[in-house]
């Protein structure tokens, strides 16, 4: 699609169908090169019907000329129809169809005059022709977006052959219809052999025919559009539905979490008082290296539930630290056996939450884990620097992921084995507030590879 905009119009084009309207328009102006008068040998049937006087020959000539008109009428109708569907012009975010209107008004009367020059034959230009070009312009003004343009072709197709037969009844040429030179011939004819009355209801008939079946299929396209609109509004509102659930709920789990972690606090702050103020006191060397170790415990337990309490908190660890975190968190899992660790980055340093950092890689690693075979399972897990970037690599020789599943595969709520899908959407979150960059790579059969991408930064003392 090509976008052209400025503060207040833009104008959409849809490449593909704009070209293939124009393709249409093309092979209308060359049809009456292999498609014409002599190749559906109409005038035999005339002269026939003339001769035996029979009217089922001259009814049979007025098919073939209908069958003619619409076969040449119908590529560049349809070419016509197609551009307009293409092009959509937005005027102040509102869509107007003043284009459609001007091409569809523009291009099918230009057709005619280009092949009554390029074909040196009178190419009528006549009421039903219009009454085709009104039809089209209604229905560029129903919004039937949700529809392919093959269908809505149909309603084209039947209302053009529908039309050509206004051409043929005799009671109409005084208002106009029927102005092209074989058309006149067949009424004629008609007269001369009194069969206007038979081919005038032949010519109602099928014209009421096309015309309710054009109507039929308009109703049913227009009752489709109308159910798929429902649909997707209905599935927007279970999705904002659902959506409005989890955040609740996850706001209510947060705001329980905040206050059980900051009742944490006020036991180990106790505890720092207490632990300082007996190792002031004590004076054995073994006891106060003892009280030295619980106070560095105690302190980096409350680190830790700062962290969680505080999202925004960022301290400067090691790649190595951060990892040794997170492996003393995962030893007691049953796929720590199947984790490979390499780490060519160990001094790297990175500004990061270190609580919710690690769930996150965690969280990577069990997405591996749940993609492998148990038995022959493998999760590799590298740490690496390049230009000022530390790149954390979690793969896996998993079932991997579909190519057209990867976009998706973020999205909160998806997943591809039938869980909560929350654990990549909390990855990316968290990545993200850390003004870093995550991306999955995943070939089906062979596994999948989850990038974590964080600035490295330099220890500011």
């Amino acid at each position: 699609m090509i976008s052209m905009a400025n503060r207040r119009i833009q104008i959409q084009i849809k490449y593909k169908e704009a070209i293939l309207g124009l393709i249409l328009v093309i092979i209308g102006i060359w049809a009456p090169d292999f498609i014409n008068i002599e190749n559906f040998k109409i005038y035999d049937l005339i002269r026939n019907s003339i001769t035996e006087r029979d009217k089922s020959l001259l009814i049979m000539a007025s098919f073939r000329l209908i069958i003619l008109n619409s076969i040449r009428g119908l590529p560049h109708y349809l070419g016509t129809f197609i551009i307009a569907e293409s092009i959509e012009l937005i005027l102040n975010e509102k869509r107007t169809n003043v284009i459609k209107t001007i091409f569809v008004i523009i291009i099918i009367p230009a057709v005619y005059a280009i092949i009554n020059v390029v074909h040196h034959i009178r190419y009528d230009f006549g009421i039903p022709a219009l009454i085709v070009i009104l039809v089209i312009l209604f229905l560029e003004k129903l919004d039937f977006s949700t529809i392919s343009i093959p269908r809505k072709s149909v309603i084209v197709t039947l209302l053009l052959m529908g039309m050509q037969w206004l051409d043929i009844i005799p009671s109409l040429s005084r208002f106009g219809f029927g102005r092209g030179e074989t058309s006149q011939d067949i009424k004629q004819v008609a007269n001369f052999i009194h069969s206007e009355e038979i081919l005038t209801l032949t010519a109602l008939m099928f014209l009421i025919i096309f015309t309710v079946n054009a109507i039929l299929i308009t109703k049913l396209i227009h009752d489709q559009h109308q159910l798929i609109v429902a649909t997707e509004l209905n599935k927007q509102v279970e999705k904002e539905l659902a959506e409005a659930k989890f955040k609740a709920l996850e706001a209510r789990n947060f705001m329980e979490l905040r206050n059980l972690v900051h009742d944490l606090k006020t036991p180990l702050t106790s505890m720092q008082a207490l632990v300082s103020m007996v190792g002031l006191m004590e004076e054995n060397k073994k006891c106060k290296e003892y009280l030295k170790r619980i106070e560095t415990s105690v302190d980096r337990l409350s680190e830790m539930i700062s962290e969680i309490l505080y999202e925004d908190k960022r301290n400067i660890i090691s790649t190595d630290k951060l990892f040794n975190f997170i492996f003393a968190q995962t030893s007691p899992l049953p796929y720590v056996s199947m984790i490979n660790y390499e780490n060519l980055a160990k001094e790297s340093l990175i500004r990061v939450n270190k609580i919710r950092m690690s769930r996150a890689i965690i969280n990577a690693i069990e997405n591996g884990y749940n993609a492998v075979d148990e038995k022959a399972g493998n999760i590799h897990v590298n740490v690496e620097s390049k230009q000022g970037n530390v790149y954390i690599k979690v793969k896996d020789n998993g079932y991997g992921i579909k190519q057209e599943l990867i976009e998706k595969i973020w999205h909160k709520g998806f997943s591809t084995r039938n869980s909560t899908g929350l654990g990549l959407d909390f990855i990316k979150r968290v990545i993200e507030s850390h003004e870093g960059r995550s991306y999955i790579s995943s070939i089906p059969g062979e596994g999948t590879c989850i990038t974590i991408i964080l600035k490295e930064v330099e220890d500011s003392g």
